[in-house]
């Protein structure tokens, strides 16, 4: 039995690797069958043309004969099958050393291999699962729910940790393969299998062991279930907090934000909840701001007003007008925004409503009418737009768009810049940016560290952790625009890491004024409204009771006070502090934030 162990064990890895490998990814398992068709037919041909041969010599002194083809022929056929005839070739003086009889065998197994591979693919399949599913109670483990072959790729390229396990609905074969490609096991059940404490139990999570958990599918409400539903069993695992991540689409980070840790409050250690439109228009303003299409003077003080069209005025395209109006603000310019879409008298009325001081503060156009209307090119020749963005709802819609305002301006100048805005990708100038190749929490970092500079705590994290959501926004809207500064004053940032800054008392006046439009559009494009007059005397009584602690702001009926141009701030300052006895400042708060730019640099490394 000893002698016979080695053979007994090199058989079975054999085997084992056999299976295994076509349990991998389609490429590799094509070019190992191409291989393996090559070695059993090249080998089988040899070897039975060589012995059928010298058979048919002994017996009819010729080597040559078409039976002997057809036989060798029949013969390479049935190695496929299994069979073989290896009495053909063994008193053969080329089959006497063990080399070619090594190599005999290898040829029918490989044969057999190819003819048994889809057999042999299931049960790899079920051992590679089997395996990767052993690996889940190791290391740090990512779980991803209900993902769609789109939104999984959210996760792949920022995924760096120990193990992935994939909790679907149902499976298909696009998702199997692309959970395969990604070296993910695959597990159906969906909400109801895969989020109890047995589930937590079976992958070996508990205590600190880290778990980042991406809520992906098509169905935000059933994201934010399951999200709920598994924090319920991490927390009967008694898992940290801190070992624990959440990233939730399509559902708002205030309706998420009870599911974040806080003091007396289990929850997810970190949580970043959004949308995939809030998410392109991000990325859009990131990768073309709004405000680079302005031209500054000395004193930071812009030259031209900004001008955008938006075609299509569902999700994605309300999404891009509150981002582009948040990052089209600077002193001496003003936003003009057109938006067309044949359905508008069905779509302004809930966007007005939700953010109702858009309109009467800013000069937007809503025109029912599409981009094939002759109002829309007459529009385009009156008004002639900085950035065209076309939120038309499908990829097909807007490349057609595209491909007419290329032919428009293919021979003009001052060509807009085009923008084609999907679920999952933009394309600027046919330059694709693709949400799967973006860093999407690191989208957060200089937000996190515009916080903390404020807040000066123990850390960004912490800080960040504390942060409530509107807060949140306000600090990414606020990082996001920091560039914008820069631009307007004419410096690059090794210029202002170098120490000249801050600039000129002029420039400083205009980017304290710019700030200043640049908060105020943050707020309105949040739902804000300014505070009425009969409020503020209402507000101010309140706070003489002691009732409330801040007049100007009312964060629960989301109106405030400073929602006024930059010229009235010193009175109301004055105003406040008389009844505060207080010394507050909103021009020096507006001017404080730009002057802490270069702390924000530093930090931000």
């Amino acid at each position: 039995m000893n002698e016979s162990l080695p053979v007994i064990l090199l058989a079975l890895a054999a085997f084992l690797a056999a299976i295994l490998s076509l349990a991998a990814n389609k490429s590799l398992n094509s070019r190992i069958m191409g291989v393996c068709a090559v070695i059993a037919i090249g080998v089988g041909t040899l070897s039975y043309g060589y012995g059928y041969s010298r058979e048919y010599s002994a017996l009819h002194g010729a080597s040559f004969s078409i039976s002997v083809v057809l036989k060798t022929l029949l013969a390479v056929c049935r190695m496929f099958g299994g069979v073989n005839d290896f009495g053909a070739v063994r008193d053969t003086p080329l089959f006497t050393g063990e080399a070619m009889v090594s190599l005999f065998w290898a040829a029918h197994f490989t044969a057999f291999y190819l003819t048994a591979s889809a057999a042999i693919a299931v049960l790899g399949k079920r051992m590679m699962k089997y395996l990767r599913t052993l690996l889940l109670r190791r290391g740090e483990l990512c779980l991803v729910y209900n993902a769609t072959p789109d939104s999984i790729r959210l996760v792949g390229p920022r995924w760096k940790g120990g193990s992935m396990a994939v909790v679907c609905e149902r499976s298909d074969e696009s998702f199997s393969a692309l959970a395969e490609e990604l070296g993910a096991v695959e597990l159906q059940g969906g909400r109801n299998l895969c989020s109890d404490e047995k589930f937590l139990k079976t992958l070996g999570v508990r205590d600190s062991r880290a778990v980042d958990v991406y809520c992906v599918g098509n169905d935000p409400e059933g994201n934010l279930r399951y999200a709920e539903t598994l924090l319920q069993a991490l927390q009967a695992r008694s898992v940290s907090p801190e070992a624990t991540s959440l990233f939730l689409l399509g559902i708002s980070e205030e309706r998420a934000a009870r599911l974040l840790s806080q003091e007396g409050r289990y929850g997810y250690g970190t949580l970043f909840a959004c949308d995939q439109y809030a998410l392109i228009a991000r990325l859009v303003v990131d990768k073309r701001p709004p405000w680079s299409f302005l031209r500054c003077d000395k004193d930071a003080r812009a030259l031209n007003d900004l001008r955008v069209f938006i075609v299509g005025f569902g999700q994605m395209g309300q999404a891009m007008l509150r981002q582009l109006l948040i990052n089209g603000q600077m002193e001496g310019s003003a936003f003009h925004a057109e938006v067309f879409d044949r359905r508008m008298s069905d779509l302004q009325g809930a966007f007005e409503a939700c953010y109702p001081a858009l309109m009467a503060g800013y000069d937007i156009a809503l025109h029912a009418a599409d981009a094939d209307s002759a109002l829309f090119y007459e529009r385009l020749a009156a008004s002639r737009p900085d950035m065209i963005a076309l939120c038309a709802g499908s990829r097909k819609q807007n490349a057609e768009l595209a491909e007419t305002l290329r032919r428009l301006y293919r021979s003009r100048a001052n060509q807009p810049c085009v923008v084609q805005c999907g679920v999952d990708a933009a394309l600027i100038d046919d330059v694709e940016y693709r949400l799967e190749n973006v860093d999407v929490r690191g989208m957060d970092r200089a937000a996190m560290i515009l916080n903390h500079v404020y807040c000066g705590g123990s850390s960004p994290e912490a800080d960040w952790k504390r942060c409530d959501a509107f807060n949140r926004a306000s600090c990414r809207a606020s990082a996001d625009f920091l560039p914008a500064f820069l631009h307007a004053a004419g410096i690059s940032r090794e210029e202002v890491l170098a120490g000249h800054w801050p600039p000129s008392a002029a420039q400083l006046e205009n980017l304290s004024r710019t700030e200043h439009l640049r908060w105020c559009a943050f707020h309105l494009a949040m739902g804000y409204l300014p505070m009425s007059e009969a409020e503020y005397r209402r507000r101010c009584e309140q706070y003489r009771r002691g009732e409330i602690r801040r007049i100007g702001k009312n964060a629960e009926g989301m109106t405030h006070a400073c929602l006024i141009p930059w010229e009235g701030l010193d009175a109301l300052s004055r105003r406040e502090n008389e009844v505060t006895s207080g010394s507050v400042d909103y021009k020096a708060m507006d001017t404080d934030n730009v002057l802490a730019i270069p702390d924000m640099l530093r930090q931000l490394g």
